[in-house]
Formats: structure tokens, C-alpha cells, sequence
């Protein structure tokens, strides 16, 4: 059974691969107009060009204030409503904590958290005529499953408690919040990680932590994004939804 987004208007961050692209092309085959959000203006302009259904595309800077207005100015210039917002743009550095900079720090905390927070801050209005819905891209990392990753894992951890907390402040309101918790899924993120350590090696001895044996797809997380998003889910929310292959069971 295929979800249904007919009549509904959804934002999507970091839209232009991985996860992002993923949802994006899930909620369209739903028959949603899709919002996408990303730097890259070209590979989203590919992506829409493939879209069954109207979209839009903000090519923009989340690390910049100016663009969350923008973001809310352009969907609503062009749909005038949103039903869906997802927060899906990361930044990630994987190095230790001793190494690390306060630019490195500030510049994760902004996009992954802040921006996000700000994202849902400036949609809320929208989002409560509409009784529509959020759903964060959270990390197993939140839960120190990521090693190396101080300041990535704080700011999904940050994106989860921010996700239980709207949940109840917006509950009457009719707007559910969520977060979905990926472990290994193989996108572009895991670039610098497999030039690092070298990416056989990285796929070969990572996935021995997962009790399904593999890696994950962004397929595979962009169901779950999209069930969170979709009616079947309408009474789930505060929920922070592992989609893992049960890494951490162990």
C-alpha cells in the first residue's frame, strides 16, 4: 500500500541527495508538491525534472539566518500552506573531540539543530491551520553509537529532545512531531569516513554491528519518514523511530 500526499505541500531539507532525495521522491509518488531545499541548485533542478507533481526549488545556504525566512516566503508565495516539514540537512565531521574546533562546533550545532529549530519556529502557524506534521532526521549517533562524531551526535540528541518537546507543546494544536534515528545508510556522508579509513574497509567491518548484516538504504529511512509524515501515522508522535537494522539492540 502506497502512502497518500494528494493535497498535501511538503518542505524537504537537504533535498538534493542521500535521505533527502529519497523522501522527496517518495512523497511525490504520493501525489504531494514537494518543497525542495538544498545548495546544490542544479541536482535538485535534475530531481524535479523526474517529479510527477508541481514542486519548488530554494537552492540556499541553511548555515545563513536570512533563509529560513526565505524557505517559508518562497513555499508560501508558491502553495500558500504546508502540511509536511522535514528536517533533513546535516552537517557532519567525523574527528576527535580533542580536535575539534569551536568553528567546527558552531557550524554543526547551526544547520542540524538551530536551523532546524528555526525551521519549525518559523512554519508553526502554518503548520497548526493546516494540523500538519514534522519529522526531524535524527542519528544513532544521538545515542553514542557514533564514536568520533562529539558534535554531530549532540546536536541529533539536541534534535530529539527539541522533537519530544514541540510534540507536547503542539499536541493541541494537532501538529505531531518525530524524529527518525538512521544508523548505517549509505549516502554521500560516509565520503570523508571512507577517505579517512578507507571505504572497504568501513563497509566491510561497520557492519558487524548490525544484526540484519547490512547496510541501510535511503529508501529504507525515507519509508519510515514517510509513514511518520503520512494519516497512518496520526496517532504517533513524540516518537524518536530507530531505523538501525537493530544496531542498537546489542
Amino acid at each position: 500500500m502506497g502512502f497518500n500526499f494528494k493535497g498535501k505541500v511538503a518542505v524537504v531539507t537537504g533535498a538534493s541527495r542521500g535521505i533527502g532525495e529519497a523522501t522527496v521522491r517518495q512523497l511525490d509518488a504520493g501525489g504531494a508538491n514537494v518543497v525542495l531545499v538544498a545548495r546544490s541548485k542544479d541536482k535538485m533542478n535534475e530531481i524535479v525534472v523526474e517529479l510527477e507533481n508541481e514542486s519548488l526549488v530554494v537552492d540556499c545556504d541553511l548555515s545563513a539566518d536570512r533563509t529560513i525566512d526565505l524557505i517559508r516566503l518562497r513555499t508560501m508565495e508558491k502553495f500558500e500552506k504546508i502540511d509536511i516539514l522535514v528536517n533533513n540537512a546535516a552537517v557532519e565531521r567525523n574527528e576527535p573531540a580533542h580536535r575539534a574546533t569551536a568553528q567546527a562546533i558552531d557550524e554543526t550545532l547551526l544547520v542540524n539543530l538551530r536551523q532546524a529549530f528555526m525551521l519549525c519556529s518559523v512554519f508553526a502557524k502554518d503548520l497548526f491551520a493546516t494540523k500538519g506534521n514534522i519529522v526531524n532526521v535524527s542519528s544513532t549517533a544521538a545515542a553514542g553509537a557514533g564514536g568520533t562524531q562529539g558534535a554531530y551526535a549532540a546536536s541529533k540528541g539536541g534534535l530529539n529532545t527539541l522533537s519530544k518537546n514541540l510534540s507536547n507543546e503542539w499536541a493541541n494544536k494537532g501538529v505531531r512531531v518525530n524524529s527518525v534515528a538512521p544508523g548505517l545508510c549509505l549516502t554521500e556522508m560516509w565520503e570523508p569516513t571512507f577517505e579517512l579509513l578507507g571505504e572497504e574497509n568501513v563497509l566491510e567491518n561497520f557492519v558487524k554491528r548490525v544484526p540484519l548484516g547490512k547496510w541501510g538504504t535511503p529508501e529504507e529511512i525515507a519509508n519510515v519518514i514517510c509513514f511518520l509524515a503520512s494519516d497512518l501515522a496520526s496517532y504517533v508522535t513524540g516518537q524518536i523511530i530507530r531505523v538501525d537494522g537493530g544496531m542498537l539492540n546489542i
